[in-house]
């Protein structure tokens, strides 16, 4: 039989529009064999007038086309079903072989690739193409998946650690506790908080300090209460407030001496009686350490302080005892707390006693009840006040608030 240029497909190669499903194969770029279904026969066969064709493969929204090179015959070909045009607002599509309907058909398992095409122009003068080289049955070089199977260690999370930076807080502030007691303790800062135990050395309060406390304390309770008068006793730095509604006082000296009898005279003071025009019950005395009265009966007033005995813890009161000389001159000598007990005393402040009921000298009249302060002076060093009525006691407590003893002008 002669040799006749056959071909099996229903159109020649390169000369019908492709599958809507067929893609092009990218492989490689190496050189490939030729494709014996992508030509018209044995390679020494030639069509003479058909010219080398490119072809090109680009990745489109459409698909790839084929486009005939300018001057082939198929420009002029009628056939529409051999090309497909490309409108002129789009990209020229690129030409891709008819399928092959001699091999059989196997899934196409190689990815699509972006690399573009490597022509290659075998020794007949035909170009070779990529996709030509699958159609050839070459092998084809195969990169290797990348192996999961293996062993893949897990991920460890560390369970983080407590306890570390809290014992670190909790030492810090021990440290400052200790460091704020310590300074407290040592007087540095918060000089009125009375710690439980001390570790420095305590400093004893000055007396100084004590005795400005003390002072406060006097003129706050001197003030002058609403309905009361302050007075001064006359030649004296004793001062008090009393009832405005007893009246308008009144002060007698009663006559003292530094020595008594014979041709002697008074030379002093012995104590200052004040009493109120509008209030006869209530009487006050001032009585001096440093004189004797005069030679008569005892009287109220002629005691000093008041006093506690030393075992039975009973209300004494002060006597100034005298001597006598030769010539009967008395003079004044040591004091004592050698009067007492007494009956019915009783405490009102730390410097004050109540007797109630005194009586006088016969120890049968009462003369009423006698309020006995002590002063904080040398030469007059006790103030009574005596209540005949035995009812004005509230205002004489309050009268007792408000005496003072004024620093000498």
């Amino acid at each position: 039989m002669p040799d006749e240029n056959r071909v099996f497909d229903v159109a020649k190669p390169g000369r019908s529009a492709p599958q809507p499903t067929s893609k092009p194969v990218i492989v490689g770029h190496q050189p490939t064999l030729n494709d014996p279904m992508m030509k018209d026969g044995d390679s020494s066969l030639n069509f003479g007038t058909e010219s080398p064709t490119k072809i090109s493969v680009m990745d489109h929204s459409g698909g790839p086309v084929i486009t005939p090179p300018k001057g082939s015959a198929s420009t002029t070909d009628t056939d529409h079903n051999s090309w497909i045009s490309t409108p002129a607002d789009e990209p020229t599509p690129s030409h891709v072989p008819s399928p092959d309907l001699n091999l059989p058909e196997e899934p196409d398992t190689s990815p699509l690739t972006d690399t573009p095409a490597v022509e290659q122009t075998a020794s007949d003068g035909h170009e070779k193409v990529p996709h030509e080289a699958a159609a050839a049955n070459q092998p084809v070089a195969e990169v290797p998946a990348p192996d999961f199977t293996g062993h893949v260690e897990g991920l460890h999370l560390a369970t983080p650690k407590r306890g570390g930076h809290g014992k670190f807080i909790i030492l810090v502030l021990l440290i400052l506790l200790i460091g704020a007691y310590l300074l407290i303790d040592s007087g540095t800062i918060g000089s009125g908080i009375n710690l439980p135990f001390h570790i420095f050395k305590q400093k004893t309060p000055a007396p100084a300090a004590s005795t400005s406390s003390t002072q406060s304390k006097v003129n706050t309770a001197s003030s002058v209460p609403a309905g009361f008068t302050k007075y001064n006793i006359a030649d004296t730095t004793v001062t008090f407030a009393a009832p405005t509604a007893w009246g308008a006082p009144t002060s007698v000296n009663d006559p003292g001496y530094t020595a008594r009898g014979g041709t002697n005279k008074s030379d002093g003071t012995y104590a200052y009686i004040v009493n109120f025009a509008a209030n006869k019950d209530v009487e006050i005395a001032v009585t001096s350490a440093k004189y004797l009265p005069a030679a008569r009966g005892s009287l109220y007033y002629d005691f000093l302080q008041w006093c506690i005995g030393t075992n039975d813890n009973k209300y004494y009161l002060q006597t100034m005892h005298f001597t006598t000389s030769a010539d009967k001159t008395d003079t004044p000598a040591t004091i004592t707390c050698d009067q007492g007990p007494l009956a019915g005393a009783q405490k009102i402040d730390d410097s004050t006693i109540l007797i109630t009921q005194v009586k006088a000298n016969d120890g049968k009249t009462v003369i009423g009840d006698v309020y006995t302060k002590n002063l904080n002076n040398s030469d007059l060093p006790v103030f009574r006040v005596k209540d005949a009525a035995m009812t004005n006691g509230a205002d004489i407590k309050q009268l007792l608030g408000t005496v003072k003893i004024v620093a000498a002008s």
